[in-house]
């Protein structure tokens, strides 16, 4: 490894910190991807909504995921590499991605000013689609993860691959109806319909 891929994954893992900065920022680059390249907003450019997606990043997910991915997957006791990596697997996607699919929407609608009565709405309209697509992207991206990621690199390789997954959930959030781009593990472009309306 070079140094200077040294020096950048030091720079974005290596604390708390940095992990949450990169991720605000990852969020932010997929949320400006959407209105740009996919809602094709230029000048009407929704800030506020970059600096909620940029918020949830850096100041929700990362803290959770790293506690997530340093403390609580760490100390699975299971031997062998191979069930070790499913165990962690199964646990990331059948307990986390649920809930975090269900905080996105609960936290990004409550930022936006609604209320419970919204979230609910939101939740009911958009969770399971949502999951479904999350299950489809993260259970090959995660096994890669567990299996040859570095523990204190997991969650800057998430960040990293999220950033178009970010620009679906911020299209899915923002309530944008139309083909979203995703990638998979291995850099492929799959387009997924996503017809959500918006709630007033």
């Amino acid at each position: 490894m070079s140094a200077a891929i040294q020096r950048f994954l030091h720079a974005t893992s290596s604390t708390l910190p940095r992990q949450c900065m990169s991720a605000g920022v990852l969020f932010a680059t997929g949320d400006i991807i959407a209105q740009q390249a996919i809602e094709k907003k230029g000048k009407k450019h929704d800030f506020v909504r970059t600096a909620r997606l940029t918020a949830y990043g850096g100041l929700i997910f990362s803290p959770i995921m790293a506690v997530w991915f340093g403390k609580v997957l760490e100390r699975i006791p299971i031997k062998g590499r191979v069930g070790s990596v499913a165990a962690k697997v199964a646990l990331d996607q059948g307990l986390a991605a649920p809930n975090m699919v269900a905080l996105f929407f609960a936290a990004t609608t409550l930022m936006e000013g609604k209320g419970t009565k919204e979230v609910k709405e939101k939740l009911e309209a958009n969770w399971w689609s949502t999951l479904k697509t999350s299950w489809m992207v993260w259970i090959p991206v995660q096994t890669i993860n567990m299996a040859l990621v570095p523990p204190t690199q997991r969650l800057l390789f998430v960040n990293v691959v999220s950033v178009f997954w970010n620009t679906f959930l911020s299209l899915v959030s923002g309530g944008t109806k139309g083909k979203v781009e995703v990638t998979d593990e291995y850099g492929a472009i799959e387009l997924i319909e996503a017809k959500v309306d918006k709630l007033h």
